[in-house]
């Protein structure tokens, strides 16, 4: 077995291995890293284990730009990605060398800092804890509904209460759900979006990202859901799905008509759809930070589970722990550079 560097978004060998990977998510799909990576200007790559005929693992990264502080590597970049190992067949020998490549292959060139992140489903973390030495570690709950084989009968039923009311008035309200990869679509998510973030005093997408889905990605790959009431759309949410499993990546809805809990209805009928249409099995609503009672206590009553993630950082600069989140977001846009609470800033508050 020996490890290489692959640079760029994969090529079709390791789309291949990637899509025969139990677990496996859109975040590690070449053609997803792809997209991710022209929108961050960053540099894409793999590390492969290998032996004389096949690929034994695979870790993608993206590596930014540098910054202040030097360049940073993740698995993986941008909003919620999941990274870290994948396999077809577990072999924990071979994943720690994947795992000890990386960080290796960073420090080489010289990076500010590294970080990994787990993928949820896989729940191997302590594989990356006996590996990585001298790491800062953030966690997040990752919370997924294991949608069932008959969901006309048997999904509504793993909800709990305000859920099915939500759906129930809804179809009250008269709202209608259709999908597709329109322009038009995706224009009207990210002009609702701008308004929900800038509503709360968030960072919204910027709609570079979303010009990129529409020319770059597949569209068996992703799904706009809208939301229509007389007619209008009042709400939308943006779905990935890979490998049996759907991503819960971009949820609006118009000022003036939470009332009529048109998203509600949106995540039923394309829950629905991901198990008849595309014969997906989960529905990942991404990482939750541990002080996000509010959004947690959201998505549990969809009838989901925990799992447990985390984010593996290495620093190679300590001088970045004198900057602060603003610069570093400014830097390092879409990179996680390290823990907030880890700025010299925030622990001496």
């Amino acid at each position: 077995m020996q490890l290489e560097i692959i640079d760029g978004s994969g090529d079709d060998e390791i789309n291949d291995y990637v899509s025969a990977c139990p677990n496996s998510l859109i975040y590690s799909c070449p053609r997803f890293i792809e997209l991710i990576s022209d929108h961050l200007d960053a540099s894409p790559g793999w590390i492969l284990a290998k032996d004389e005929t096949r690929i034994l693992g695979a870790l993608p990264f993206a590596q930014s730009k540098a910054g202040e502080f030097g360049t940073v590597f993740n698995s993986l970049p941008y909003y919620g990605s999941n990274g870290g190992v994948l396999q077809c067949k577990l072999n924990n020998k071979i994943k720690a060398s994947l795992v000890k490549g990386y960080f290796d292959y960073a420090q080489s060139l010289n990076a500010c800092s590294a970080t990994l992140t787990t993928n949820p489903l896989q729940m191997d973390h302590e594989i990356y804890e006996n590996t990585i030495d001298g790491f800062i570690k953030d966690e997040r709950i990752g919370q997924i509904t294991h949608l069932p084989e008959n969901p006309d009968d048997e999904l509504i039923k793993i909800f709990e209460d305000p859920r099915p009311r939500n759906i129930r008035r809804a179809q009250k309200e008269g709202i209608k759900v259709s999908s597709g990869n329109e322009r038009g679509s995706v224009e009207f998510l990210y002009n609702v979006h701008v308004e929900n973030m800038q509503a709360i005093g968030g960072l919204h997408k910027s709609w570079d990202f979303f010009e990129k889905l529409l020319s770059d990605m597949p569209s068996n790959m992703w799904s706009v859901y809208i939301g229509s009431k007389n007619g209008e759309p009042v709400s939308a949410l943006l779905l990935f799905y890979f490998n049996g499993t759907v991503e819960y990546f971009t949820p609006v809805l118009k000022s003036g008509y939470r009332n009529t809990q048109a998203l509600a209805l949106i995540i039923f009928e394309a829950m629905k759809d991901m198990v008849k249409i595309k014969g997906c099995k989960n529905w990942n609503w991404g990482g939750t930070w541990l002080s996000q009672k509010g959004v947690y206590d959201f998505k549990k009553r969809w009838g989901t589970i925990d799992y447990l993630y985390y984010y593996y950082t290495k620093l190679y600069n300590e001088d970045i722990r004198s900057s602060n989140r603003e610069a570093l977001l400014e830097n390092y846009p879409g990179f996680f550079v390290l823990p907030f609470s880890e700025l010299e800033e925030i622990g001496n508050e």
